[in-house]
């Protein structure tokens, strides 16, 4: 029974712990500045990225419950149940190649945002910018992403600015 409850509350604490990282890194890179008396907010996350993320988080959390409720109901055989966890493990294994893609994407080449998400057709990755995607980028970001996906997904890379 411990073992039953402990998976869905892990993945709440993922959650959380997602949405927090998130929270703070939206606040540590907003700058306030006074202008003609009045403040604005600036910050480099995009905000559609961010609800995207959440959205992402959330049906990926669905669907492990929704599996570890049926390998919960005790109805099932030993395989089916083997194949249940291996869908789940698969799915959390997803989720953290679309973060660490992001993260690698940032870090090399300096974007302000990165959404990466994974498709049964390919990789979708969004990003946050102003300037153009030169060609060089987008063959290191490509290939960041078959390194990560595999060498025969196909990837497709948008670009949003504040005029989008």
């Amino acid at each position: 029974m411990k073992k039953k409850i402990k998976l869905p509350i892990l993945l709440l604490a993922v959650v959380i712990m997602l949405s927090i990282f998130y929270v703070k890194e939206a606040n540590k890179e907003t700058n306030t500045t006074p202008t003609n008396g009045t403040e604005y907010e600036e910050t480099s996350l995009n905000p559609e990225f961010t609800e995207a993320r959440i959205l992402n988080i959330q049906e990926t959390n669905a669907e492990i419950q929704k599996l570890e409720d049926q390998i919960a109901c005790g109805n099932l055989s030993a395989l089916k149940v083997s194949e249940l966890t291996t869908q789940i493990e698969a799915l959390k294994e997803i989720n953290h190649k679309e973060v660490s893609l992001e993260e690698a994407i940032i870090d090399s080449k300096k974007y302000a945002d990165v959404l990466v998400l994974y498709e049964e057709d390919g990789v979708v990755i969004g990003v946050y910018t102003a300037e153009t995607v030169s060609t060089s980028d987008f063959i290191d970001i490509v290939k960041l992403a078959r390194n990560g996906f595999g060498s025969s997904c196909k990837v497709t890379l948008n670009t949003v600015d504040d005029k989008d």
